[in-house]
């Protein structure tokens, strides 16, 4: 489902294509093969010059150092350590069949200049973790993209919880419905400014938002997004150490001072991926939670019980129930069903009981 105002429908062509369509040469791959092809010609060139003047290779090299340091953190960017990521992957749990169909998706048919800024499998893998952990049943993702931070969102929560996603780029947004259109996920294309302050005056709450917008904005959507989660609540922060644009990293460096001694919150940041800041919404002497809200978390913590329960049923490919529950036209049982059984079974045990007491025959 997306909805879009009337003002961002246009017929003017697109500048370039940012998603290509299904069938195509991989993006990936395209940009790689260009990438390779470019630094033989590089190298070559140097090669060329260094014969007649070595110092104009020097400085060739020099400046695609600085213009390296001047939009990325020195130690990060220049001494990537691939081994350690490789090992953090290995050893967290598989992303499923979503997250895997839309990150593939992303890498072969967006051109590879945009589709690099995805979220790494590990920060994937990582927020998948953490909404477990969180336990959400309102879920916001600001600057969704293509949907993959979307899907790992979407793997850990159970059937009824929401998850509302803000994305400009049309392109982007279809890419992504084509992929989490049947999950329980509302696309809104929209400025995202603007729909935050929608939602305030709309009074809804979020318990989990994740943020991966432009960089520049990233301070007033932590504020509005502050406003709109509950005490307890989670906010992800991608983009924290790896900047694009000189203007990036000025925006971000801001939030490094402002964060830590933001008193609204408790923080910490991950240098996994790109670098992500984790903040969860302190409750307030003023607005502690009340019964109603503790009862909805004991329900949401059952219900993610459940749904962990048909997903293992699922996976196993078995019916369950015994002898009754198989032939045509069964089903494997869900967790409903075998809590259904277990409640008859507790009911039958309790009438037997009861009619044993009354007749004053021992029990057995």
């Amino acid at each position: 489902e997306v909805e879009v105002p009337a003002e961002l429908e246009s017929n003017e062509p697109m500048p370039m294509e940012k998603v290509l369509p299904r069938g195509c040469p991989s993006c990936e791959d395209s940009w790689l093969k260009t990438s390779r092809e470019t630094e033989a010609e590089e190298t070559a060139r140097l090669a060329e010059v260094a014969k007649t003047n070595l110092s104009e290779v020097l400085e060739d090299i020099w400046d695609y150092a600085q213009r390296m340091n001047d939009t990325q953190r020195q130690e990060v960017a220049l001494i990537p350590d691939t081994d350690l990521r490789n090992f953090i992957i290995a050893s967290s749990s598989p992303p499923s069949l979503l997250m895997e169909k839309v990150y593939n998706a992303t890498m072969e048919r967006v051109p590879y200049e945009q589709a690099c800024y995805i979220c790494g499998p590990e920060q994937a893998m990582l927020l998948r973790t953490m909404v477990g952990l969180a336990q959400p049943r309102r879920c916001l993702d600001i600057g969704s993209f293509t949907g993959y931070t979307s899907s790992a969102v979407l793997e850990a929560l159970p059937e009824d919880a929401e998850l509302t996603c803000l994305e400009i780029e049309e392109d982007f947004t279809n890419l992504a419905l084509e992929n989490l259109g049947e999950r329980n996920v509302k696309f809104l294309r929209e400025p995202a400014i603007e729909t935050l302050t929608s939602f305030e005056e709309q009074g809804r709450q979020f318990d989990f938002i994740t943020l991966d917008a432009d960089k520049p904005m990233h301070g007033e959507y932590y504020n509005a997004s502050l406003r709109l989660l509950r005490p307890g609540g989670l906010i992800v922060m991608f983009g924290m150490l790896l900047f694009p644009t000189v203007e990036d990293q000025e925006a971000m460096e801001k939030l490094h001072e402002i964060l830590p001694n933001d008193t609204r919150i408790s923080t910490a940041q991950l240098p996994v991926g790109c670098g992500m800041q984790l903040m969860v919404k302190l409750d307030r002497p003023d607005a502690p939670l009340s019964e109603a809200e503790l009862a909805e978390r004991r329900k949401y913590e059952l219900e993610s019980e459940l749904a962990a329960i048909d997903r293992h049923i699922a996976s196993l490919g078995v019916q369950l129930g015994g002898a009754g529950s198989v032939g045509p036209g069964t089903e494997a049982l869900s967790s409903k069903g075998l809590v259904a059984m277990q409640a008859a079974r507790r009911a039958a045990e309790a009438a037997a009981a009861e009619a044993m007491a009354e007749a004053e025959l021992p029990s057995s």
